[in-house]
């Protein structure tokens, strides 16, 4: 397998364990946690108010939610937080129709403000979009409690889809979802390399295995291995006959170096040399 192939092959199997890891135990990757948390901003404070309301267009204007002090506690369990029974809270505006929407189900749950729950929402009820909704101009809010009051509004309509997708993979990177989804595109090109680089390697060695191949081999000068000649074979293999008993035009020169590999000294001549080197190659001939 392709050195390439194997290392997409690593990369994907750990993108995919971790992705799995952090699906499973429901947790998220530090990285994207928020490291200061934000505070909500409160547009009202109190028990009664007159509030404006005007509709934008985007995003879209859903009116105020309603926080109190108490506790997300259901002793009872009829599905309504207790804490939710004492209120009474009214928002009108001069026809009388009251705009208030309780949201007091166990379902609707939220942890944005410590030490307070959500009860309602004004002028816009989540559950249900056929109700009134709110229109431009005053409204009288009464409560009974000391409540909360925070601006919402809708998506943006600008950021309807590039906004979202981009919400949706920083999302999956920290739930792990994006991470297990990519490692399958990296799993496929891991597949094609290892099937088409493997593929390329075996035409290759075919292609150099066609035909004659030569063998290159070395010899040492002080070997023992000889050819039938009686010479070393890295001399008789790259001469013909007729050079084995031709005189070199130099060398065999006292204290030098014989031509069949021996050192002769103390006063060896050329006429010595040739002599000692014909009597051996005769020698070793013969037999």
């Amino acid at each position: 397998m392709h050195p390439l192939a194997r290392v997409i092959f690593a990369i994907s199997g750990t993108m995919i364990f971790v992705g799995l890891f952090f699906m499973g135990t429901g947790t998220t990757i530090p990285f994207f946690d928020s490291q200061e948390e934000v505070e909500m901003e409160f547009a009202f404070s109190g028990q009664s108010a007159t509030l404006h309301f005007e509709q934008t267009e985007s995003p879209s204007n859903n009116g105020w939610a309603v926080y109190s002090f108490g506790q997300y506690l259901d002793d009872d369990g009829d599905g309504i937080w207790d804490d939710c029974g004492i209120l009474e809270i009214t928002f009108s505006n001069d026809s009388g129709v009251d705009f208030f929407y309780p949201q007091c189900d166990n379902s609707t749950q939220r942890e944005e403000v410590a030490e307070m729950i959500y009860v309602g929402q004004l002028c816009f009820d989540p559950t249900n979009e056929s109700s009134s909704f709110c229109n431009e101009g005053n409204y009288s809010f009464e409560s009974n409690v000391f409540v909360r009051l925070s601006q919402e509004f809708g998506q943006n309509d600008d950021q309807s889809l590039f906004f979202r997708f981009i919400e949706w993979i920083v999302d999956g990177f920290a739930t792990g979802r994006t991470i297990f989804c990519a490692s399958f595109p990296l799993l496929f090109l891991g597949v094609f390399l290892a099937f088409s680089l493997s593929d390329e390697e075996e035409d290759s060695s075919k292609k150099t295995s066609d035909g004659p191949s030569a063998e290159w081999r070395a010899y040492s000068l002080m070997s023992q291995e000889r050819g039938g000649d009686g010479m070393p074979k890295a001399f008789s293999r790259h001469s013909e006959k007729k050079d084995l008993f031709r005189k070199p035009k130099k060398g065999n020169v006292r204290g030098g170096v014989h031509k069949s590999g021996g050192l002769y000294l103390d006063g060896w001549t050329d006429a010595d040399s040739d002599a000692a080197y014909k009597k051996k190659v005769g020698n070793r001939q013969d037999k």
